[in-house]
């Protein structure tokens, strides 16, 4: 059976790992897998091509590009799949579009994100909502937003969350040789290393754990914060750090390939996402058995279900983030303890098996529809 996976870029991120994981994963003794492109070629696009995946990129390096919706019509044409599914925003918008044209029978469109800053996405979603047979999400929370703004019935919503690979796996994904976190922040051993991973972009609220971990610091001066990830707020960040008087404290690492490595050195997980749609990089801190303290967005409580498994905040609430950070910072019983059980738990219930063989079952009934 051909399928068609239509997906924005390729660069590593949250979104393209998960469609990686599936389109590696799947039976190929059932399934004949396709990768479409919109962007360049990448990182996960070759990846994807050792793994024996047929991909096309198109190289648009504009959204106003209109020439990939013909390429991607014709593309379809000539493999003439029996699902086609998006993967982020333009990813969607485009499949939805040239997969009517090309007489896709099936498009799911897939949505990993409840989408707060660029309204007029939801507005085009709406309009195009009628090109899509079906939706799958990664969250209750996703589903949730979805439907309320897309005015969908429950019947045209399926929930897969992200899954994860063992340990064991991604080690031997890792291109690069691990470095100490000592090494990155300058700090000797035995400092109290509080993580973040993600794009430096405001969705991920890092002015407001800039604002609860100089109230760490200040309780606790032996500790540091260690940033991961790179992006457009780079620079007010940077500013925001030296006006709080926390260079010496703060670290911004940029993009790495070792953060499997930097969780299992770090003492605790923040996030402070404004939203989201399932973090991977909590079920992946979990997976190690690192303790999380999270603030109540889209994906968190399908994940930490009870206090045993990780700390809950409210959005918004920097002092309940900055008493929940010294409470794990000062307490390695409870954060040893909360680490075990969050290890176990995601461990069974999101690994990436699970995942892929809900995908399936999706997939095949749609086409069986």
């Amino acid at each position: 059976m051909r399928i068609a996976f239509c997906i924005t870029e390729l660069d590593p991120g949250g979104a393209e790992k998960g469609l990686y994981q599936l389109a590696t994963r799947l039976d190929r003794s059932k399934w004949e897998v396709r990768v479409y492109c919109l962007g360049p070629e990448a990182e996960l696009s070759r990846a994807l091509r050792r793994e024996g995946i047929h991909v096309d990129c198109y190289g648009a390096k504009s959204w106003r590009d209109v020439g990939a919706f013909f390429w991607l019509t014709s593309h379809l044409r000539e493999f003439r799949p029996a699902l086609l599914q998006g993967f982020l925003f333009h990813g969607n918008l485009l499949g939805r579009l040239a997969g009517r044209a090309a007489g896709v029978p099936v498009i799911l469109a897939g949505h990993r994100v409840a989408e707060r800053e660029k309204r007029w996405h939801l507005r085009l979603d709406r309009w195009t909502k009628q090109l899509v047979h079906h939706h799958v999400c990664v969250s209750r929370g996703v589903a949730t937003y979805l439907s309320s703004q897309l005015h969908l019935r429950p019947e045209d919503v399926t929930i897969i969350p992200n899954g994860i690979v063992t340990s064991e796996e991604r080690e031997q994904q890792q291109q690069q040789q691990p470095v100490k976190i000592g090494n990155l922040t300058h700090r000797p051993a035995g400092t109290m290393t509080v993580l973040a991973v993600g794009r430096l972009h405001a969705q991920k609220g890092f002015l407001d754990l800039l604002a609860a971990f100089q109230a760490v610091a200040e309780e606790l001066p032996e500790s540091h914060l260690l940033i991961v990830g790179e992006g457009s707020q780079r620079r007010e960040l940077e500013a925001e750090i030296h006006q709080r008087k926390l260079n010496k404290m703060v670290t911004l690492a940029g993009r790495r390939k070792d953060v499997l490595e930097l969780m299992r050195q770090a003492d605790v997980l923040a996030l402070t996402s404004r939203w989201e749609g399932m973090p991977n990089v909590v079920l992946e801190a979990m997976s190690v058995g690192l303790p999380v303290v999270a603030m109540d967005v889209e994906g968190i409580r399908d994940v930490i279900q009870n206090e045993q498994l990780g700390i809950i905040v409210t959005p918004g609430d920097i002092k309940g983030f900055t008493r929940s950070l010294l409470q794990l910072l000062t307490r390695p019983d409870l954060a040893q303890h909360m680490g075990h059980e969050s290890q176990q738990f995601v461990t069974k219930e999101f690994a990436i098996e699970k995942t892929v063989l809900q995908y399936e079952r999706l997939f095949q009934r749609l086409i069986d529809n």
